[in-house]
């Protein structure tokens, strides 16, 4: 056999694919192309909205850990005093007091001119956080701090060079004046004048007009579209049913707490900062917030969603629930931060 007759058997027995074969593969190849596309765009998506949640709600949680760190530090340097009760020279007992405040109350009650509306509860204390302005390396100086959540413009807390029209948004407000404008020592002028004991009670309150007084021109803002904050004082990790997970608080069942109360109920829990503070905070997305704004109104939808909650310790569990179930249904993106912060300085006791 010659070479040409070899050459002519190999071409013969070389067979190449057919038409059929050739669509069959290539609509396999199609569809196989077409699922990995759609795989890498859902995971591009799934991506894209896990980055978008963190960006959006970093500045809330930034402010929800600067807000349990500061508030672990509350402190009243609770001392024994001497008690004469029929002014007799005599001492007929002992009683602990304080010159430094701790309070929770519902941030409604803060008036600031019109420009910051208070909404959910606030909380001021007295901690050691040695900020001031005139003094250094004066590391346990006392001051005045709290905080609340609010609606109203950011005209006050713009840079002078953004020139637009303000915006209007729930924001979590810090009052931080320095220490050498701590005025809870100048409170109790009136009780001064008539020659009667001191309280301090309204030190937070003082010069509350806005830009002109100390309390506004010490405000400053945390974070934007924080929607509500719960401040609920808490005694024991248990209730008195024994449950650890009853948020029921006894010594503040209507989330407020005043270390200087004279109420006869809360005699044995005065002048004592509450062991634990549950903090919880609810924080919306910007895109939210733009599509609810309303000019300068609070949006209804939000205004409603957190109307009636939070009145009662006891109701605490399906007041959350509830509030997020209303948000899942009118689609606002949010997340809820909550935290139980034990406060280092309590010594409590009856």
């Amino acid at each position: 056999m010659n070479f040409k007759e070899m050459n002519k058997r190999r071409s013969q027995k070389i067979k190449g694919f057919s038409l059929i074969e050739l669509m069959v593969s290539m609509g396999i190849l199609t569809v196989l192309m077409l699922m990995m596309t759609a795989l890498l765009d859902q995971v591009q998506k799934s991506w894209r909205y896990s980055e978008s949640r963190i960006s959006q709600f970093r500045e809330a949680r930034v402010a929800f850990d600067l807000i349990t760190k500061k508030i672990g530090q509350a402190s009243l340097n609770t001392y024994w005093d001497l008690k004469d009760d029929d002014d007799d020279g005599l001492v007929d007992g002992y009683y602990k007091t304080s010159e430094l405040h701790f309070i929770t109350l519902d941030a409604s009650t803060l008036k600031g001119g019109g420009e910051q509306e208070g909404v959910g509860h606030a909380v001021f204390f007295q901690a050691p956080l040695g900020f001031s302005t005139d003094y250094r390396n004066l590391n346990n100086l006392f001051n005045g701090r709290g905080y609340f959540a609010s609606f109203g413009s950011d005209r006050l807390y713009r840079p002078s060079f953004i020139d637009s029209s303000p915006r209007y948004r729930f924001r979590i407000m810090e009052f931080r004046p320095p220490a050498e404008s701590n005025q809870v020592f100048e409170d109790g002028k009136e009780e001064r004048e008539e020659d009667e004991p001191q309280e301090f009670t309204e030190w937070y309150t003082q010069s509350l007009s806005v830009g002109k007084g100390n309390f506004e021109s010490h405000l400053n803002p945390l974070a934007d579209n924080i929607i509500a904050l719960v401040i609920s004082p808490r005694d024991a990790l248990e209730s008195s049913s024994g449950s650890r997970d009853q948020t029921y608080s006894e010594i503040a069942p209507d989330y407020k707490f005043d270390s200087n109360s004279d109420d006869p109920s809360f005699e044995g829990y005065s002048q004592q900062v509450p062991p634990l503070l549950r903090i919880t905070m609810v924080a919306i997305d910007e895109a939210s917030a733009v599509r609810l704004e309303d000019g300068t109104k609070m949006p209804d939808d939000l205004r409603s969603a957190t109307s009636g909650l939070f009145k009662s310790t006891r109701q605490y569990p399906e007041d959350i629930k509830k509030l997020a179930e209303t948000l899942n249904e009118k689609k606002i993106n949010h997340k809820i931060f909550s935290s139980l912060v034990m406060l280092r300085s309590s010594k409590w006791g009856t």
